[in-house]
């Protein structure tokens, strides 16, 4: 019987990954933060077509080793020159890895439009503008307004009754609502909501410039996001990859003060007067609250959903509530059509899925 059981549960188990799927795979977690295939210029050169601009060994040799190709390269020096001095990080890959990564980029390459990734979203309608963000009271309440119109017209009614006490109680109604529906209410919340939070950070480091002017893309900082629990704080090297060469603001000849500090910070690495930079810490759940930023990556939850719109912000801020009831009213949302809500809808209810 456990033979015959052993076999059944073998029978149905799900097929392993082939080596294409996995060399895929492999492209979203190390290079896709910087490439794209067929979609345009990113932090570096798109990769369609890459196989017929350099021979097999350089390209194999410059993704196992990056940083000994860019110091001794004529070609390699050349491409860091084109890209303004954006170092490539080294991802250690193996000899295999390299090797099977250049092939999913030529089949990639081969593929039409259509079976791109990049260009399954029209590039003036970002993924993340086709979502629900939340809601920061910074607009007008729809409940709010309706109420406010029953209001006034009840305001009207008692007046043209003769009743002046209670239209004039009727009319303080009026605008207490009108403030509440219009913007007053972000002003208040409950106990221990931190909604609105914007501490002043020690490096005025701008999400509005970097995620939103350069487009760069959340996970290029934030890279344990995809992979764990938590989003993290991205460090000081990841930062330097590009700042080793970008001295100061877009736009703007003369060195950023804030970026003085962030490679003062870089430059005394090591020594015992060096310090570390202290980021205040906005986003904060209770430690009986566990929450994976895999597991709704995973599930296409685009960042703005719960973060806001990060690409406007100079200074981050938290857009959400991150109260049990706005969870909650999220993992009860029906099913509606893509991309808004690719595989959001009818999230676990259970306590045990986020209180263990």
């Amino acid at each position: 019987m456990l033979a015959v059981l052993f076999l059944g549960a073998s029978a149905w188990a799900a097929p392993a990954p082939s080596e294409f799927q996995k060399h895929a795979a492999l492209f979203m977690q190390k290079c896709s933060k910087c490439h794209s295939i067929g979609g345009g210029q990113r932090v570096g050169p798109d990769l369609a077509g890459v196989a017929g601009r350099h021979d097999k060994e350089w390209i194999v040799g410059f993704m196992m080793d990056p940083d000994s190709y860019l110091q001794k390269d004529a070609a390699a020096k050349k491409l860091l020159e084109e890209n303004h001095g954006v170092r490539m990080e080294n991802t250690h890959l193996t000899r295999a890895e390299a090797e099977g990564l250049l092939e999913f980029l030529k089949a990639a390459s081969g593929a039409p439009p259509s079976a791109r990734r990049e260009e399954a979203v029209p590039a003036d309608e970002p993924l993340f503008m086709k979502v629900r963000m939340p809601d920061e009271g910074r607009g007008v309440s729809m409940p709010g307004l309706a109420l406010l119109l029953l209001i006034c017209g009840a305001t009207a009614f008692a007046w043209q009754s003769g009743s002046r006490a209670g239209a004039g109680l009727l009319l303080v109604a009026v605008l207490a609502t009108a403030y509440w529906t219009f913007g007053g209410r972000r002003y208040y919340q409950l106990l221990g909501s931190q909604q609105g939070y914007q501490p002043v950070q020690p490096i005025a480091y701008s999400h509005a410039l970097h995620a939103g002017k350069l487009g760069i893309s959340c996970f290029y900082c934030h890279s344990s996001a995809e992979r764990s629990d938590s989003a993290g704080v991205p460090a000081l090297n990841v930062c330097m990859n590009c700042h080793i060469a970008v001295r100061s603001r877009a736009g703007q000849k003369e060195p950023s003060p804030e970026i003085a500090r962030l490679v003062a910070a870089w430059e005394s690495r090591g020594k015992p007067s060096s310090k570390s930079i202290e980021w205040t810490r906005i986003h904060h759940l209770p430690a009986y609250v566990h929450f994976s930023h895999r597991a709704h990556i995973a599930n296409n939850i685009q960042c703005q959903e719960c973060h806001g719109p990060v690409q406007t912000m100079e200074r981050m801020r938290q857009a959400s509530s991150l109260s049990m009831g706005w969870c909650i009213s999220c993992h009860r949302e029906p099913p509606q059509s893509a991309p808004t809500h690719w595989r959001r809808a009818l999230g676990p209810l259970d306590c045990a899925a986020c209180h263990w």
